[in-house]
Parts: structure tokens; sequence; C-alpha cells
């Protein structure tokens, strides 16, 4: 739907948006991305028609990532930042299921047509379709506030990593520091440039290649996209089952600004669970990876326990808190 189709419903949901300029905007900035990658990925066919044809006889991973300009993203970012941030925080999903993305929908909220702004968002598609190798499907274009909502597909690997799967002993991991994206964002809101402190702000990495890496040995995950504590307890949660997370253990950007990275979430990191005698082939697998592997915690009892916690409260992200 990302031609004609998106073109005739606008036409009927959104009179303000006359339908030759709507046609033209879908056809300069939102087709053709990740093109090339359509018959790899199994794509019959992507745009033109009421909706994306995929060959798929085996599991399909879908999850839908909703940015809001002003919560999820600054309104001052450039635009090809929001747009790859908002399609690798939804390719974050796919990746905590141990999941190979092979595609995306894309449906754009656009308050007025700024052709640069438009050239500018198409580039930051762009460099995400290259870096994951998946093609952008199909979506909607509409005006009103600006808000972009993804939806990716994937195939999951020969084992699907799930929240419930923790146990009794596991060991509690991470795959990277904690922070720096509350680091990126306060250096960004003071700069407003793109360096090395601001990207894992503006691009974050959805960690795929790491997550399929720890599969074969990881019990259970989940991304830390809310916070540490928050993201934990949905899995020991679906766990039906405790830990004792150390907070000594657990790697920060900045240690004078521990809590906020504790809190702030949008690492989009790996917090996951493996068997004591399946930790030193992980670790050995993510070494020759040139990555880390953080062991921050133990499986245990009924409930989160905090160790070495300092802070009276700590708060992670919820919408209607």
């Amino acid at each position: 739907m990302l031609a004609a189709e998106w073109a005739h419903q606008a036409c009927l949901k959104d009179t303000q948006v006359k339908i030759n300029s709507e046609f033209t905007i879908i056809k300069k900035y939102l087709s053709g991305i990740g093109a090339a990658y359509l018959n790899s990925n199994g794509v019959e066919l992507a745009g033109g028609d009421d909706c994306a044809v995929l060959a798929t006889q085996a599991k399909l991973l879908i999850s839908t990532d909703t940015s809001v300009a002003g919560i999820h993203f600054l309104k001052s970012m450039q635009p090809h930042a929001i747009a790859y941030r908002a399609v690798s925080t939804a390719l974050s999903d796919i990746a905590a299921m141990g999941g190979v993305p092979t595609a995306f929908n894309l449906s754009l909220v656009i308050p007025t047509f700024d052709p640069s702004w438009m050239k500018d968002f198409r580039k930051g598609l762009i460099k995400i379709s290259k870096e994951h190798k998946i093609p952008l499907i199909g979506g909607d274009l509409v005006k009103g506030p600006l808000q972009i909502s993804v939806t990716v597909l994937g195939q999951p690997g020969r084992k699907i990593l799930l929240r419930s799967g923790a146990k009794h002993g596991d060991i509690l991991c991470l795959s990277g520091v904690l922070g720096q994206a509350y680091m990126g964002l306060k250096e960004f809101k003071a700069s407003s440039l793109i360096n090395a402190q601001t990207k894992p702000y503006l691009f974050p990495k959805a960690q795929v290649g790491y997550a399929q890496a720890i599969a074969p040995y990881a019990t259970a995950a989940i991304d830390v996209s809310d916070g540490i504590f928050q993201d934990l307890s949905h899995l020991i949660d679906q766990s039906n089952i405790g830990c004792e997370l150390d907070l000594v253990k657990v790697p920060v950007a900045d240690s004078l600004y521990q809590k906020q990275c504790l809190e702030f979430g949008d690492d989009y990191q790996l917090l996951f669970t493996v068997p004591p005698n399946k930790l030193a082939l992980l670790q050995s697998k993510i070494k020759s990876m040139g990555k880390k592997c953080h062991t921050i915690g133990v499986i245990k009892g009924t409930r989160l326990k905090i160790l070495n916690n300092p802070f009276k409260t700590i708060k992670n992200w919820d919408h209607f808190r």
C-alpha cells in the first residue's frame, strides 16, 4: 500500500491533503526503500495493492511500535534520526526474541509537507533498511501531529526467546552498558550535535546479531526499553520466579548519573538468563564477536530483590503513570 493504495486511502480518510500531492510524496520519498531485499526476504508483493504478500509457511514474528514527537523523540531532531530511531526501536522487539527481521511497514503522520524534511527522513529509512537488509513494504500517510508507527516482521531462529523461560539458578545477564541513551539525550539537548555521545540516543542499535548468538544458550530474554527494573519485572513475572539483581554489577555510562542511567531505558540492550552450565559457552561466543556479557544477578526466590541499592525509589518509564 505504498503508492496508489496509500493515496486512495488518504483520499478517503484525510480530505485535508490533496490526492495528487500525497501520491507524489509517497512515490518520491516512501517507495522503493529496500527493494533489493524483497525476493531474498520472501516478499512477493510490496506496494500498489491492498496488502503486501509474503511467501511463508513458517512462523512469523510481528511487532508494532509507535513513536510520538515530544514523547519518544525531540521535535528538534534531524528527520533522518527520527526515521532511523523509529524503525530501530521496533526492530529491537524482533531481536529480543532471537529473530531475523525481514520487512517493515511504516505509518507516518505529518503536520505539513516539507520536501527537505521528507528527503532527510527518507535517508534514515534507507540507512536502517541497508543495515538490516529489509524492505519497506507498505503503510499509511496522513496529516496530523507528528508521529510514526512501525510494524516489523521477522523470522524466528531455531529457538524463539521468550520472557517466560527463566529457571531457578539461571544467571541474569546484560548485553551492554545502560545509560548511554540518557547521556546522549542530555548532550543533544545541550548541543544539538550528532556525535559519538549523542548517537546512542539518536541512532539506537537493535541487538539482532547478539540475540541470535545467545539464543542457543539463553532461557529467556527481553530488551531494555523502559528501564532495567521494569523490564526485568516483566521477565520474572512471565517466568513466575524471583531474582536477585546486584546494582554494583550493572554497568552504567556515567556513575555520577547512575540513578538516571538505570531509570531512563531507551538503550535497547538485552536482558537475558542463562543456565550456569552454559554461561562459559555463551561468553566465549560473545567474546568472539567482540561483544561483552555482563553477569548482574541470579534467578532465585519468588520476588525481585535488589542488592547494593543506594536509592530509596527508582522509577521506570510508564506512559500512563
